[in-house]
């Protein structure tokens, strides 16, 4: 079941947006699909009633929604997926069909940005294997680790569960941030499974030991910028600590038939993508990680948006689905844009919540 075709308007809302290259690539995603559908901007860091006539209007075919608005946009919704319900925030709007008319359900596509970016790479290590996007690896393979404290920090965590990596390592410096993911995610931290390292000395006691768990991911979520603050040159310098920790691919003879392969080289995901090799992901690459820039796991998240729009579904199958847009489709728009240069903002962006009050929250809430 697809979208009715009376479904033409799409749109990005937060704030600053301008410099967003998401109307290329879905303007270029709708025209490959074909159909009267149309993706823009709509730049507002607050939930106003304007913005709601729009997603509430008929012709509205979903969105996607970013900061400051991943959190604030919930209680104006029908409801949200189990992703955005983990990881505190929703980064797309998908209308699903129901006996009593659409719903408006939340959904946070940046979970399978990650995850997706992660698993091409991994086979491009492996071409002979096909990986499923459901596929995980056994308890006990190996672990992540995670730089960074905000949404898509706890994007990440929610991606190397599905995966299967344990424990999960958090590197952060900011106690405020530190304790909002451990409260994301408090069965984690009260089993163990989710670990603050602040401290080169904490790799070597947890990690740098014969026995130690095997780090096979690890995703950076943390500004593009060097390090110019104390707290900003330890989390570098931990970075380091955990980059030149030697690794040999374990030998685990015998892997469930669902299991995914071991990394040959350790994945190194950097969220950031301006500039798209950034400081981090030239440190990672330098010890020999298998660096993956940023552009990947946005590329992937669209991918994950337009399925879910095509179909009505917010559901994680249909959003990982790769038989949903075809895979020439879906090739040239990584070549788009890995040709695409940034976006360069020429006016000042103008909030059009600027001057408004948020819309009143339902009842409900």
């Amino acid at each position: 079941m697809s979208n009715p075709e009376n479904h033409t308007f799409y749109k990005l809302y937060g704030f600053p947006i301008a410099h967003s290259a998401s109307p290329s690539f879905h303007n270029y995603m709708f025209n490959q699909l074909g159909g009267n559908k149309d993706y823009s901007l709509y730049s507002t860091s607050k939930v106003i009633p304007e913005m709601l006539e729009e997603i509430q209007n008929s012709n509205f075919g979903g969105s996607s929604i970013t900061m400051p608005i991943k959190t604030a946009i919930i209680p104006y919704l029908d409801g949200i997926s189990p992703e955005s319900e983990a990881s505190g925030a929703v980064n797309t709007i998908v209308k699903v069909p129901s006996p009593n008319g659409p719903k408006l359900i939340g959904t946070n596509t940046d979970i399978l940005g990650i995850q997706n970016a992660l698993l091409n790479q991994l086979g491009s290590q492996h071409p002979r294997i096909s990986i499923s996007p459901q596929a995980s690896y056994p308890e006990g393979a190996g672990a992540g680790a995670v730089f960074g404290g905000g949404a898509t920090t706890r994007s990440a965590i929610y991606a190397f569960r599905k995966l299967g990596l344990h424990p999960i390592y958090l590197v952060n410096r900011a106690a405020d941030e530190v304790k909002a993911v451990q409260d994301a995610y408090p069965e984690l931290f009260q089993k163990g499974s989710l670990i603050h390292v602040d401290h080169p000395d904490k790799v070597e006691d947890l990690l740098a030991r014969p026995n130690s768990p095997r780090i096979f991911m690890i995703v950076g979520a943390i500004p593009a910028m060097p390090p110019v603050t104390r707290a900003e040159r330890v989390v570098y310098t931990v970075a380091s600590a955990l980059f030149t920790l030697p690794y040999h691919p374990p030998a685990i003879d015998v892997l469930p038939r669902n299991s995914l392969p071991i990394p040959i080289k350790r994945l190194f995901l950097e969220m950031a993508y301006k500039p798209r090799i950034t400081p981090m992901l030239k440190v990672a690459m330098a010890h020999g990680w298998d660096g993956i820039d940023g552009t990947n796991a946005v590329v992937e998240q669209g991918f994950a948006q337009q399925r879910m729009w095509l179909r009505g579904d917010a559901s994680v199958e249909v959003g990982s689905d790769p038989a949903i847009l075809s895979s020439f489709i879906e090739q040239k728009a990584r070549l788009l844009v890995a040709k695409m240069e940034d976006v360069i903002v020429k006016e000042a962006e103008a909030d059009k919540a600027a001057s408004v009050e948020p819309a009143p929250i339902p009842k409900k809430y």
